[in-house]
């Protein structure tokens, strides 16, 4: 399911709030990061595609959000 299913979303609009609140945090995304938001947004992309490509990039297993944190 996208995550903006069901709902009107100001695509532009959307991107500078995140973009903004990101900055704001002391975090500059880059395009690929952007370009990821973007694509979830216009409902392209799931959030759960958005976790495993990121994931798959860094090398990291995708965790269930049902399991609780291994982390140690």
């Amino acid at each position: 399911m996208a995550a903006n299913e069901g709902r009107n979303v100001d695509v532009e609009r959307e991107m500078a709030l995140i973009e903004k609140a990101q900055q704001l945090g002391g975090h500059f995304p880059n395009a690929e990061a952007l370009g990821r938001a973007r694509r979830i947004l216009e409902g392209t992309l799931t959030v759960e595609q958005a976790r495993a490509e990121v994931a798959a990039k860094h090398g990291f297993p995708l965790q269930n959000r049902d399991e609780p944190d291994a982390r140690p």
